[in-house]
């Protein structure tokens, strides 16, 4: 029987300290997140998971617990830490599931361990999961530039003092989000998703300009040509981004095992707002059944 207790821990690892949430029991299942969030991020998907595998929630390294990764940052880098992670917790093969920055490092990993891999979820927005590398850079950088700094470093370290002001901005942005300020109807779940986002910006504020540009840098496309692992492709369709087109299929497509599913009506914070909707989906193919 599966545990419901939710332990956390650090796995030490030549390369620092990780930081990890661990929940059920059975065949591993990592889960990955988007930048700068944390295992929090999977604070209601992962129950619904851990019903059927012994889930692993990650600190990706230079966020939340966890130690920075390599420096420069490349997801390559951070990638090669999860496989000491799983090396330092004595897992020699698990399941994957990442969204957005965790997609990245998901596809690495199972294109370049892929004997460490045993079945994928590549999880994302439309934005996150274009395979065209100035295509998926363009519709990122929107994100990117609420972190990156537009101004050069001065000699009186006064850009110290607007890069920290930058950061207070964007802390405050998700610390009243509109369902909080204008819903007509508020429930603690609003304050708790507000919060634990918070949270994790506050811890890694620091390592997102360089986490992005690593994202930038990564060529996504090759790697979704190199996975040979039976992988899902789950595109999370918001209205706002319907002008790229559906992705999932034709990135399917590109995968020998490739399959794709997609969820209409998703969310910016879908594992929050939808875990349900997403465990549906992704459990089947998990556990090896038809996926719809």
């Amino acid at each position: 029987m599966a545990s419901d207790k939710l332990t956390r821990g650090y796995a030490n690892t030549p390369r620092g300290q990780i930081h990890y949430a661990e929940m059920g029991e059975g065949a591993p299942l990592i889960l990955l997140s988007e930048s700068p969030r944390t295992h929090r991020q999977f604070a209601r998907l992962q129950p619904l998971l851990a019903k059927h595998f012994r889930t692993i929630a990650i600190d990706t390294p230079g966020y939340g617990a966890s130690d920075l990764p390599p420096q420069p940052v490349t997801i390559p880098g951070v990638t090669g830490c999860i496989v000491d992670f799983l090396d330092a917790m004595k897992i020699a093969k698990a399941n994957v599931l990442g969204i957005h920055t965790g997609n990245k490092i998901a596809s690495c990993l199972a294109a370049d361990f892929p004997g460490r891999v045993d079945r994928v979820v590549l999880l994302g927005h439309t934005h996150s999961i274009i395979p065209e590398w100035e295509a998926r850079n363009a519709a990122i950088q929107p994100i990117f530039d609420n972190y990156l700094p537009h101004y050069a470093r001065s000699a009186d370290g006064a850009h110290l003092v607007r890069d920290w002001t930058v950061a207070n901005v964007n802390m405050h942005s998700l610390w009243y989000p509109a369902r909080l300020l204008y819903g007509k109807m508020v429930d603690d779940t609003y304050v708790e998703d507000a919060e634990s986002r918070v949270i994790d910006y506050v811890l890694g504020w620091r390592n997102t300009v360089a986490m992005y540009q690593a994202v930038f840098d990564y060529d996504l496309a090759d790697a979704y040509r190199r996975i040979q692992a039976p992988t899902l492709v789950l595109e999370l369709l918001t209205a706002q981004e319907m002008h790229y087109g559906e992705q999932a299929a034709r990135i399917a497509a590109l995968m020998p095992q490739g399959r794709s599913a997609v969820i209409p009506g998703s969310y910016l914070a879908a594992p929050q707002e939808q875990p349900g909707e997403i465990a549906a989906i992704a459990l089947p193919f998990l556990r090896g059944q038809a996926t719809r």
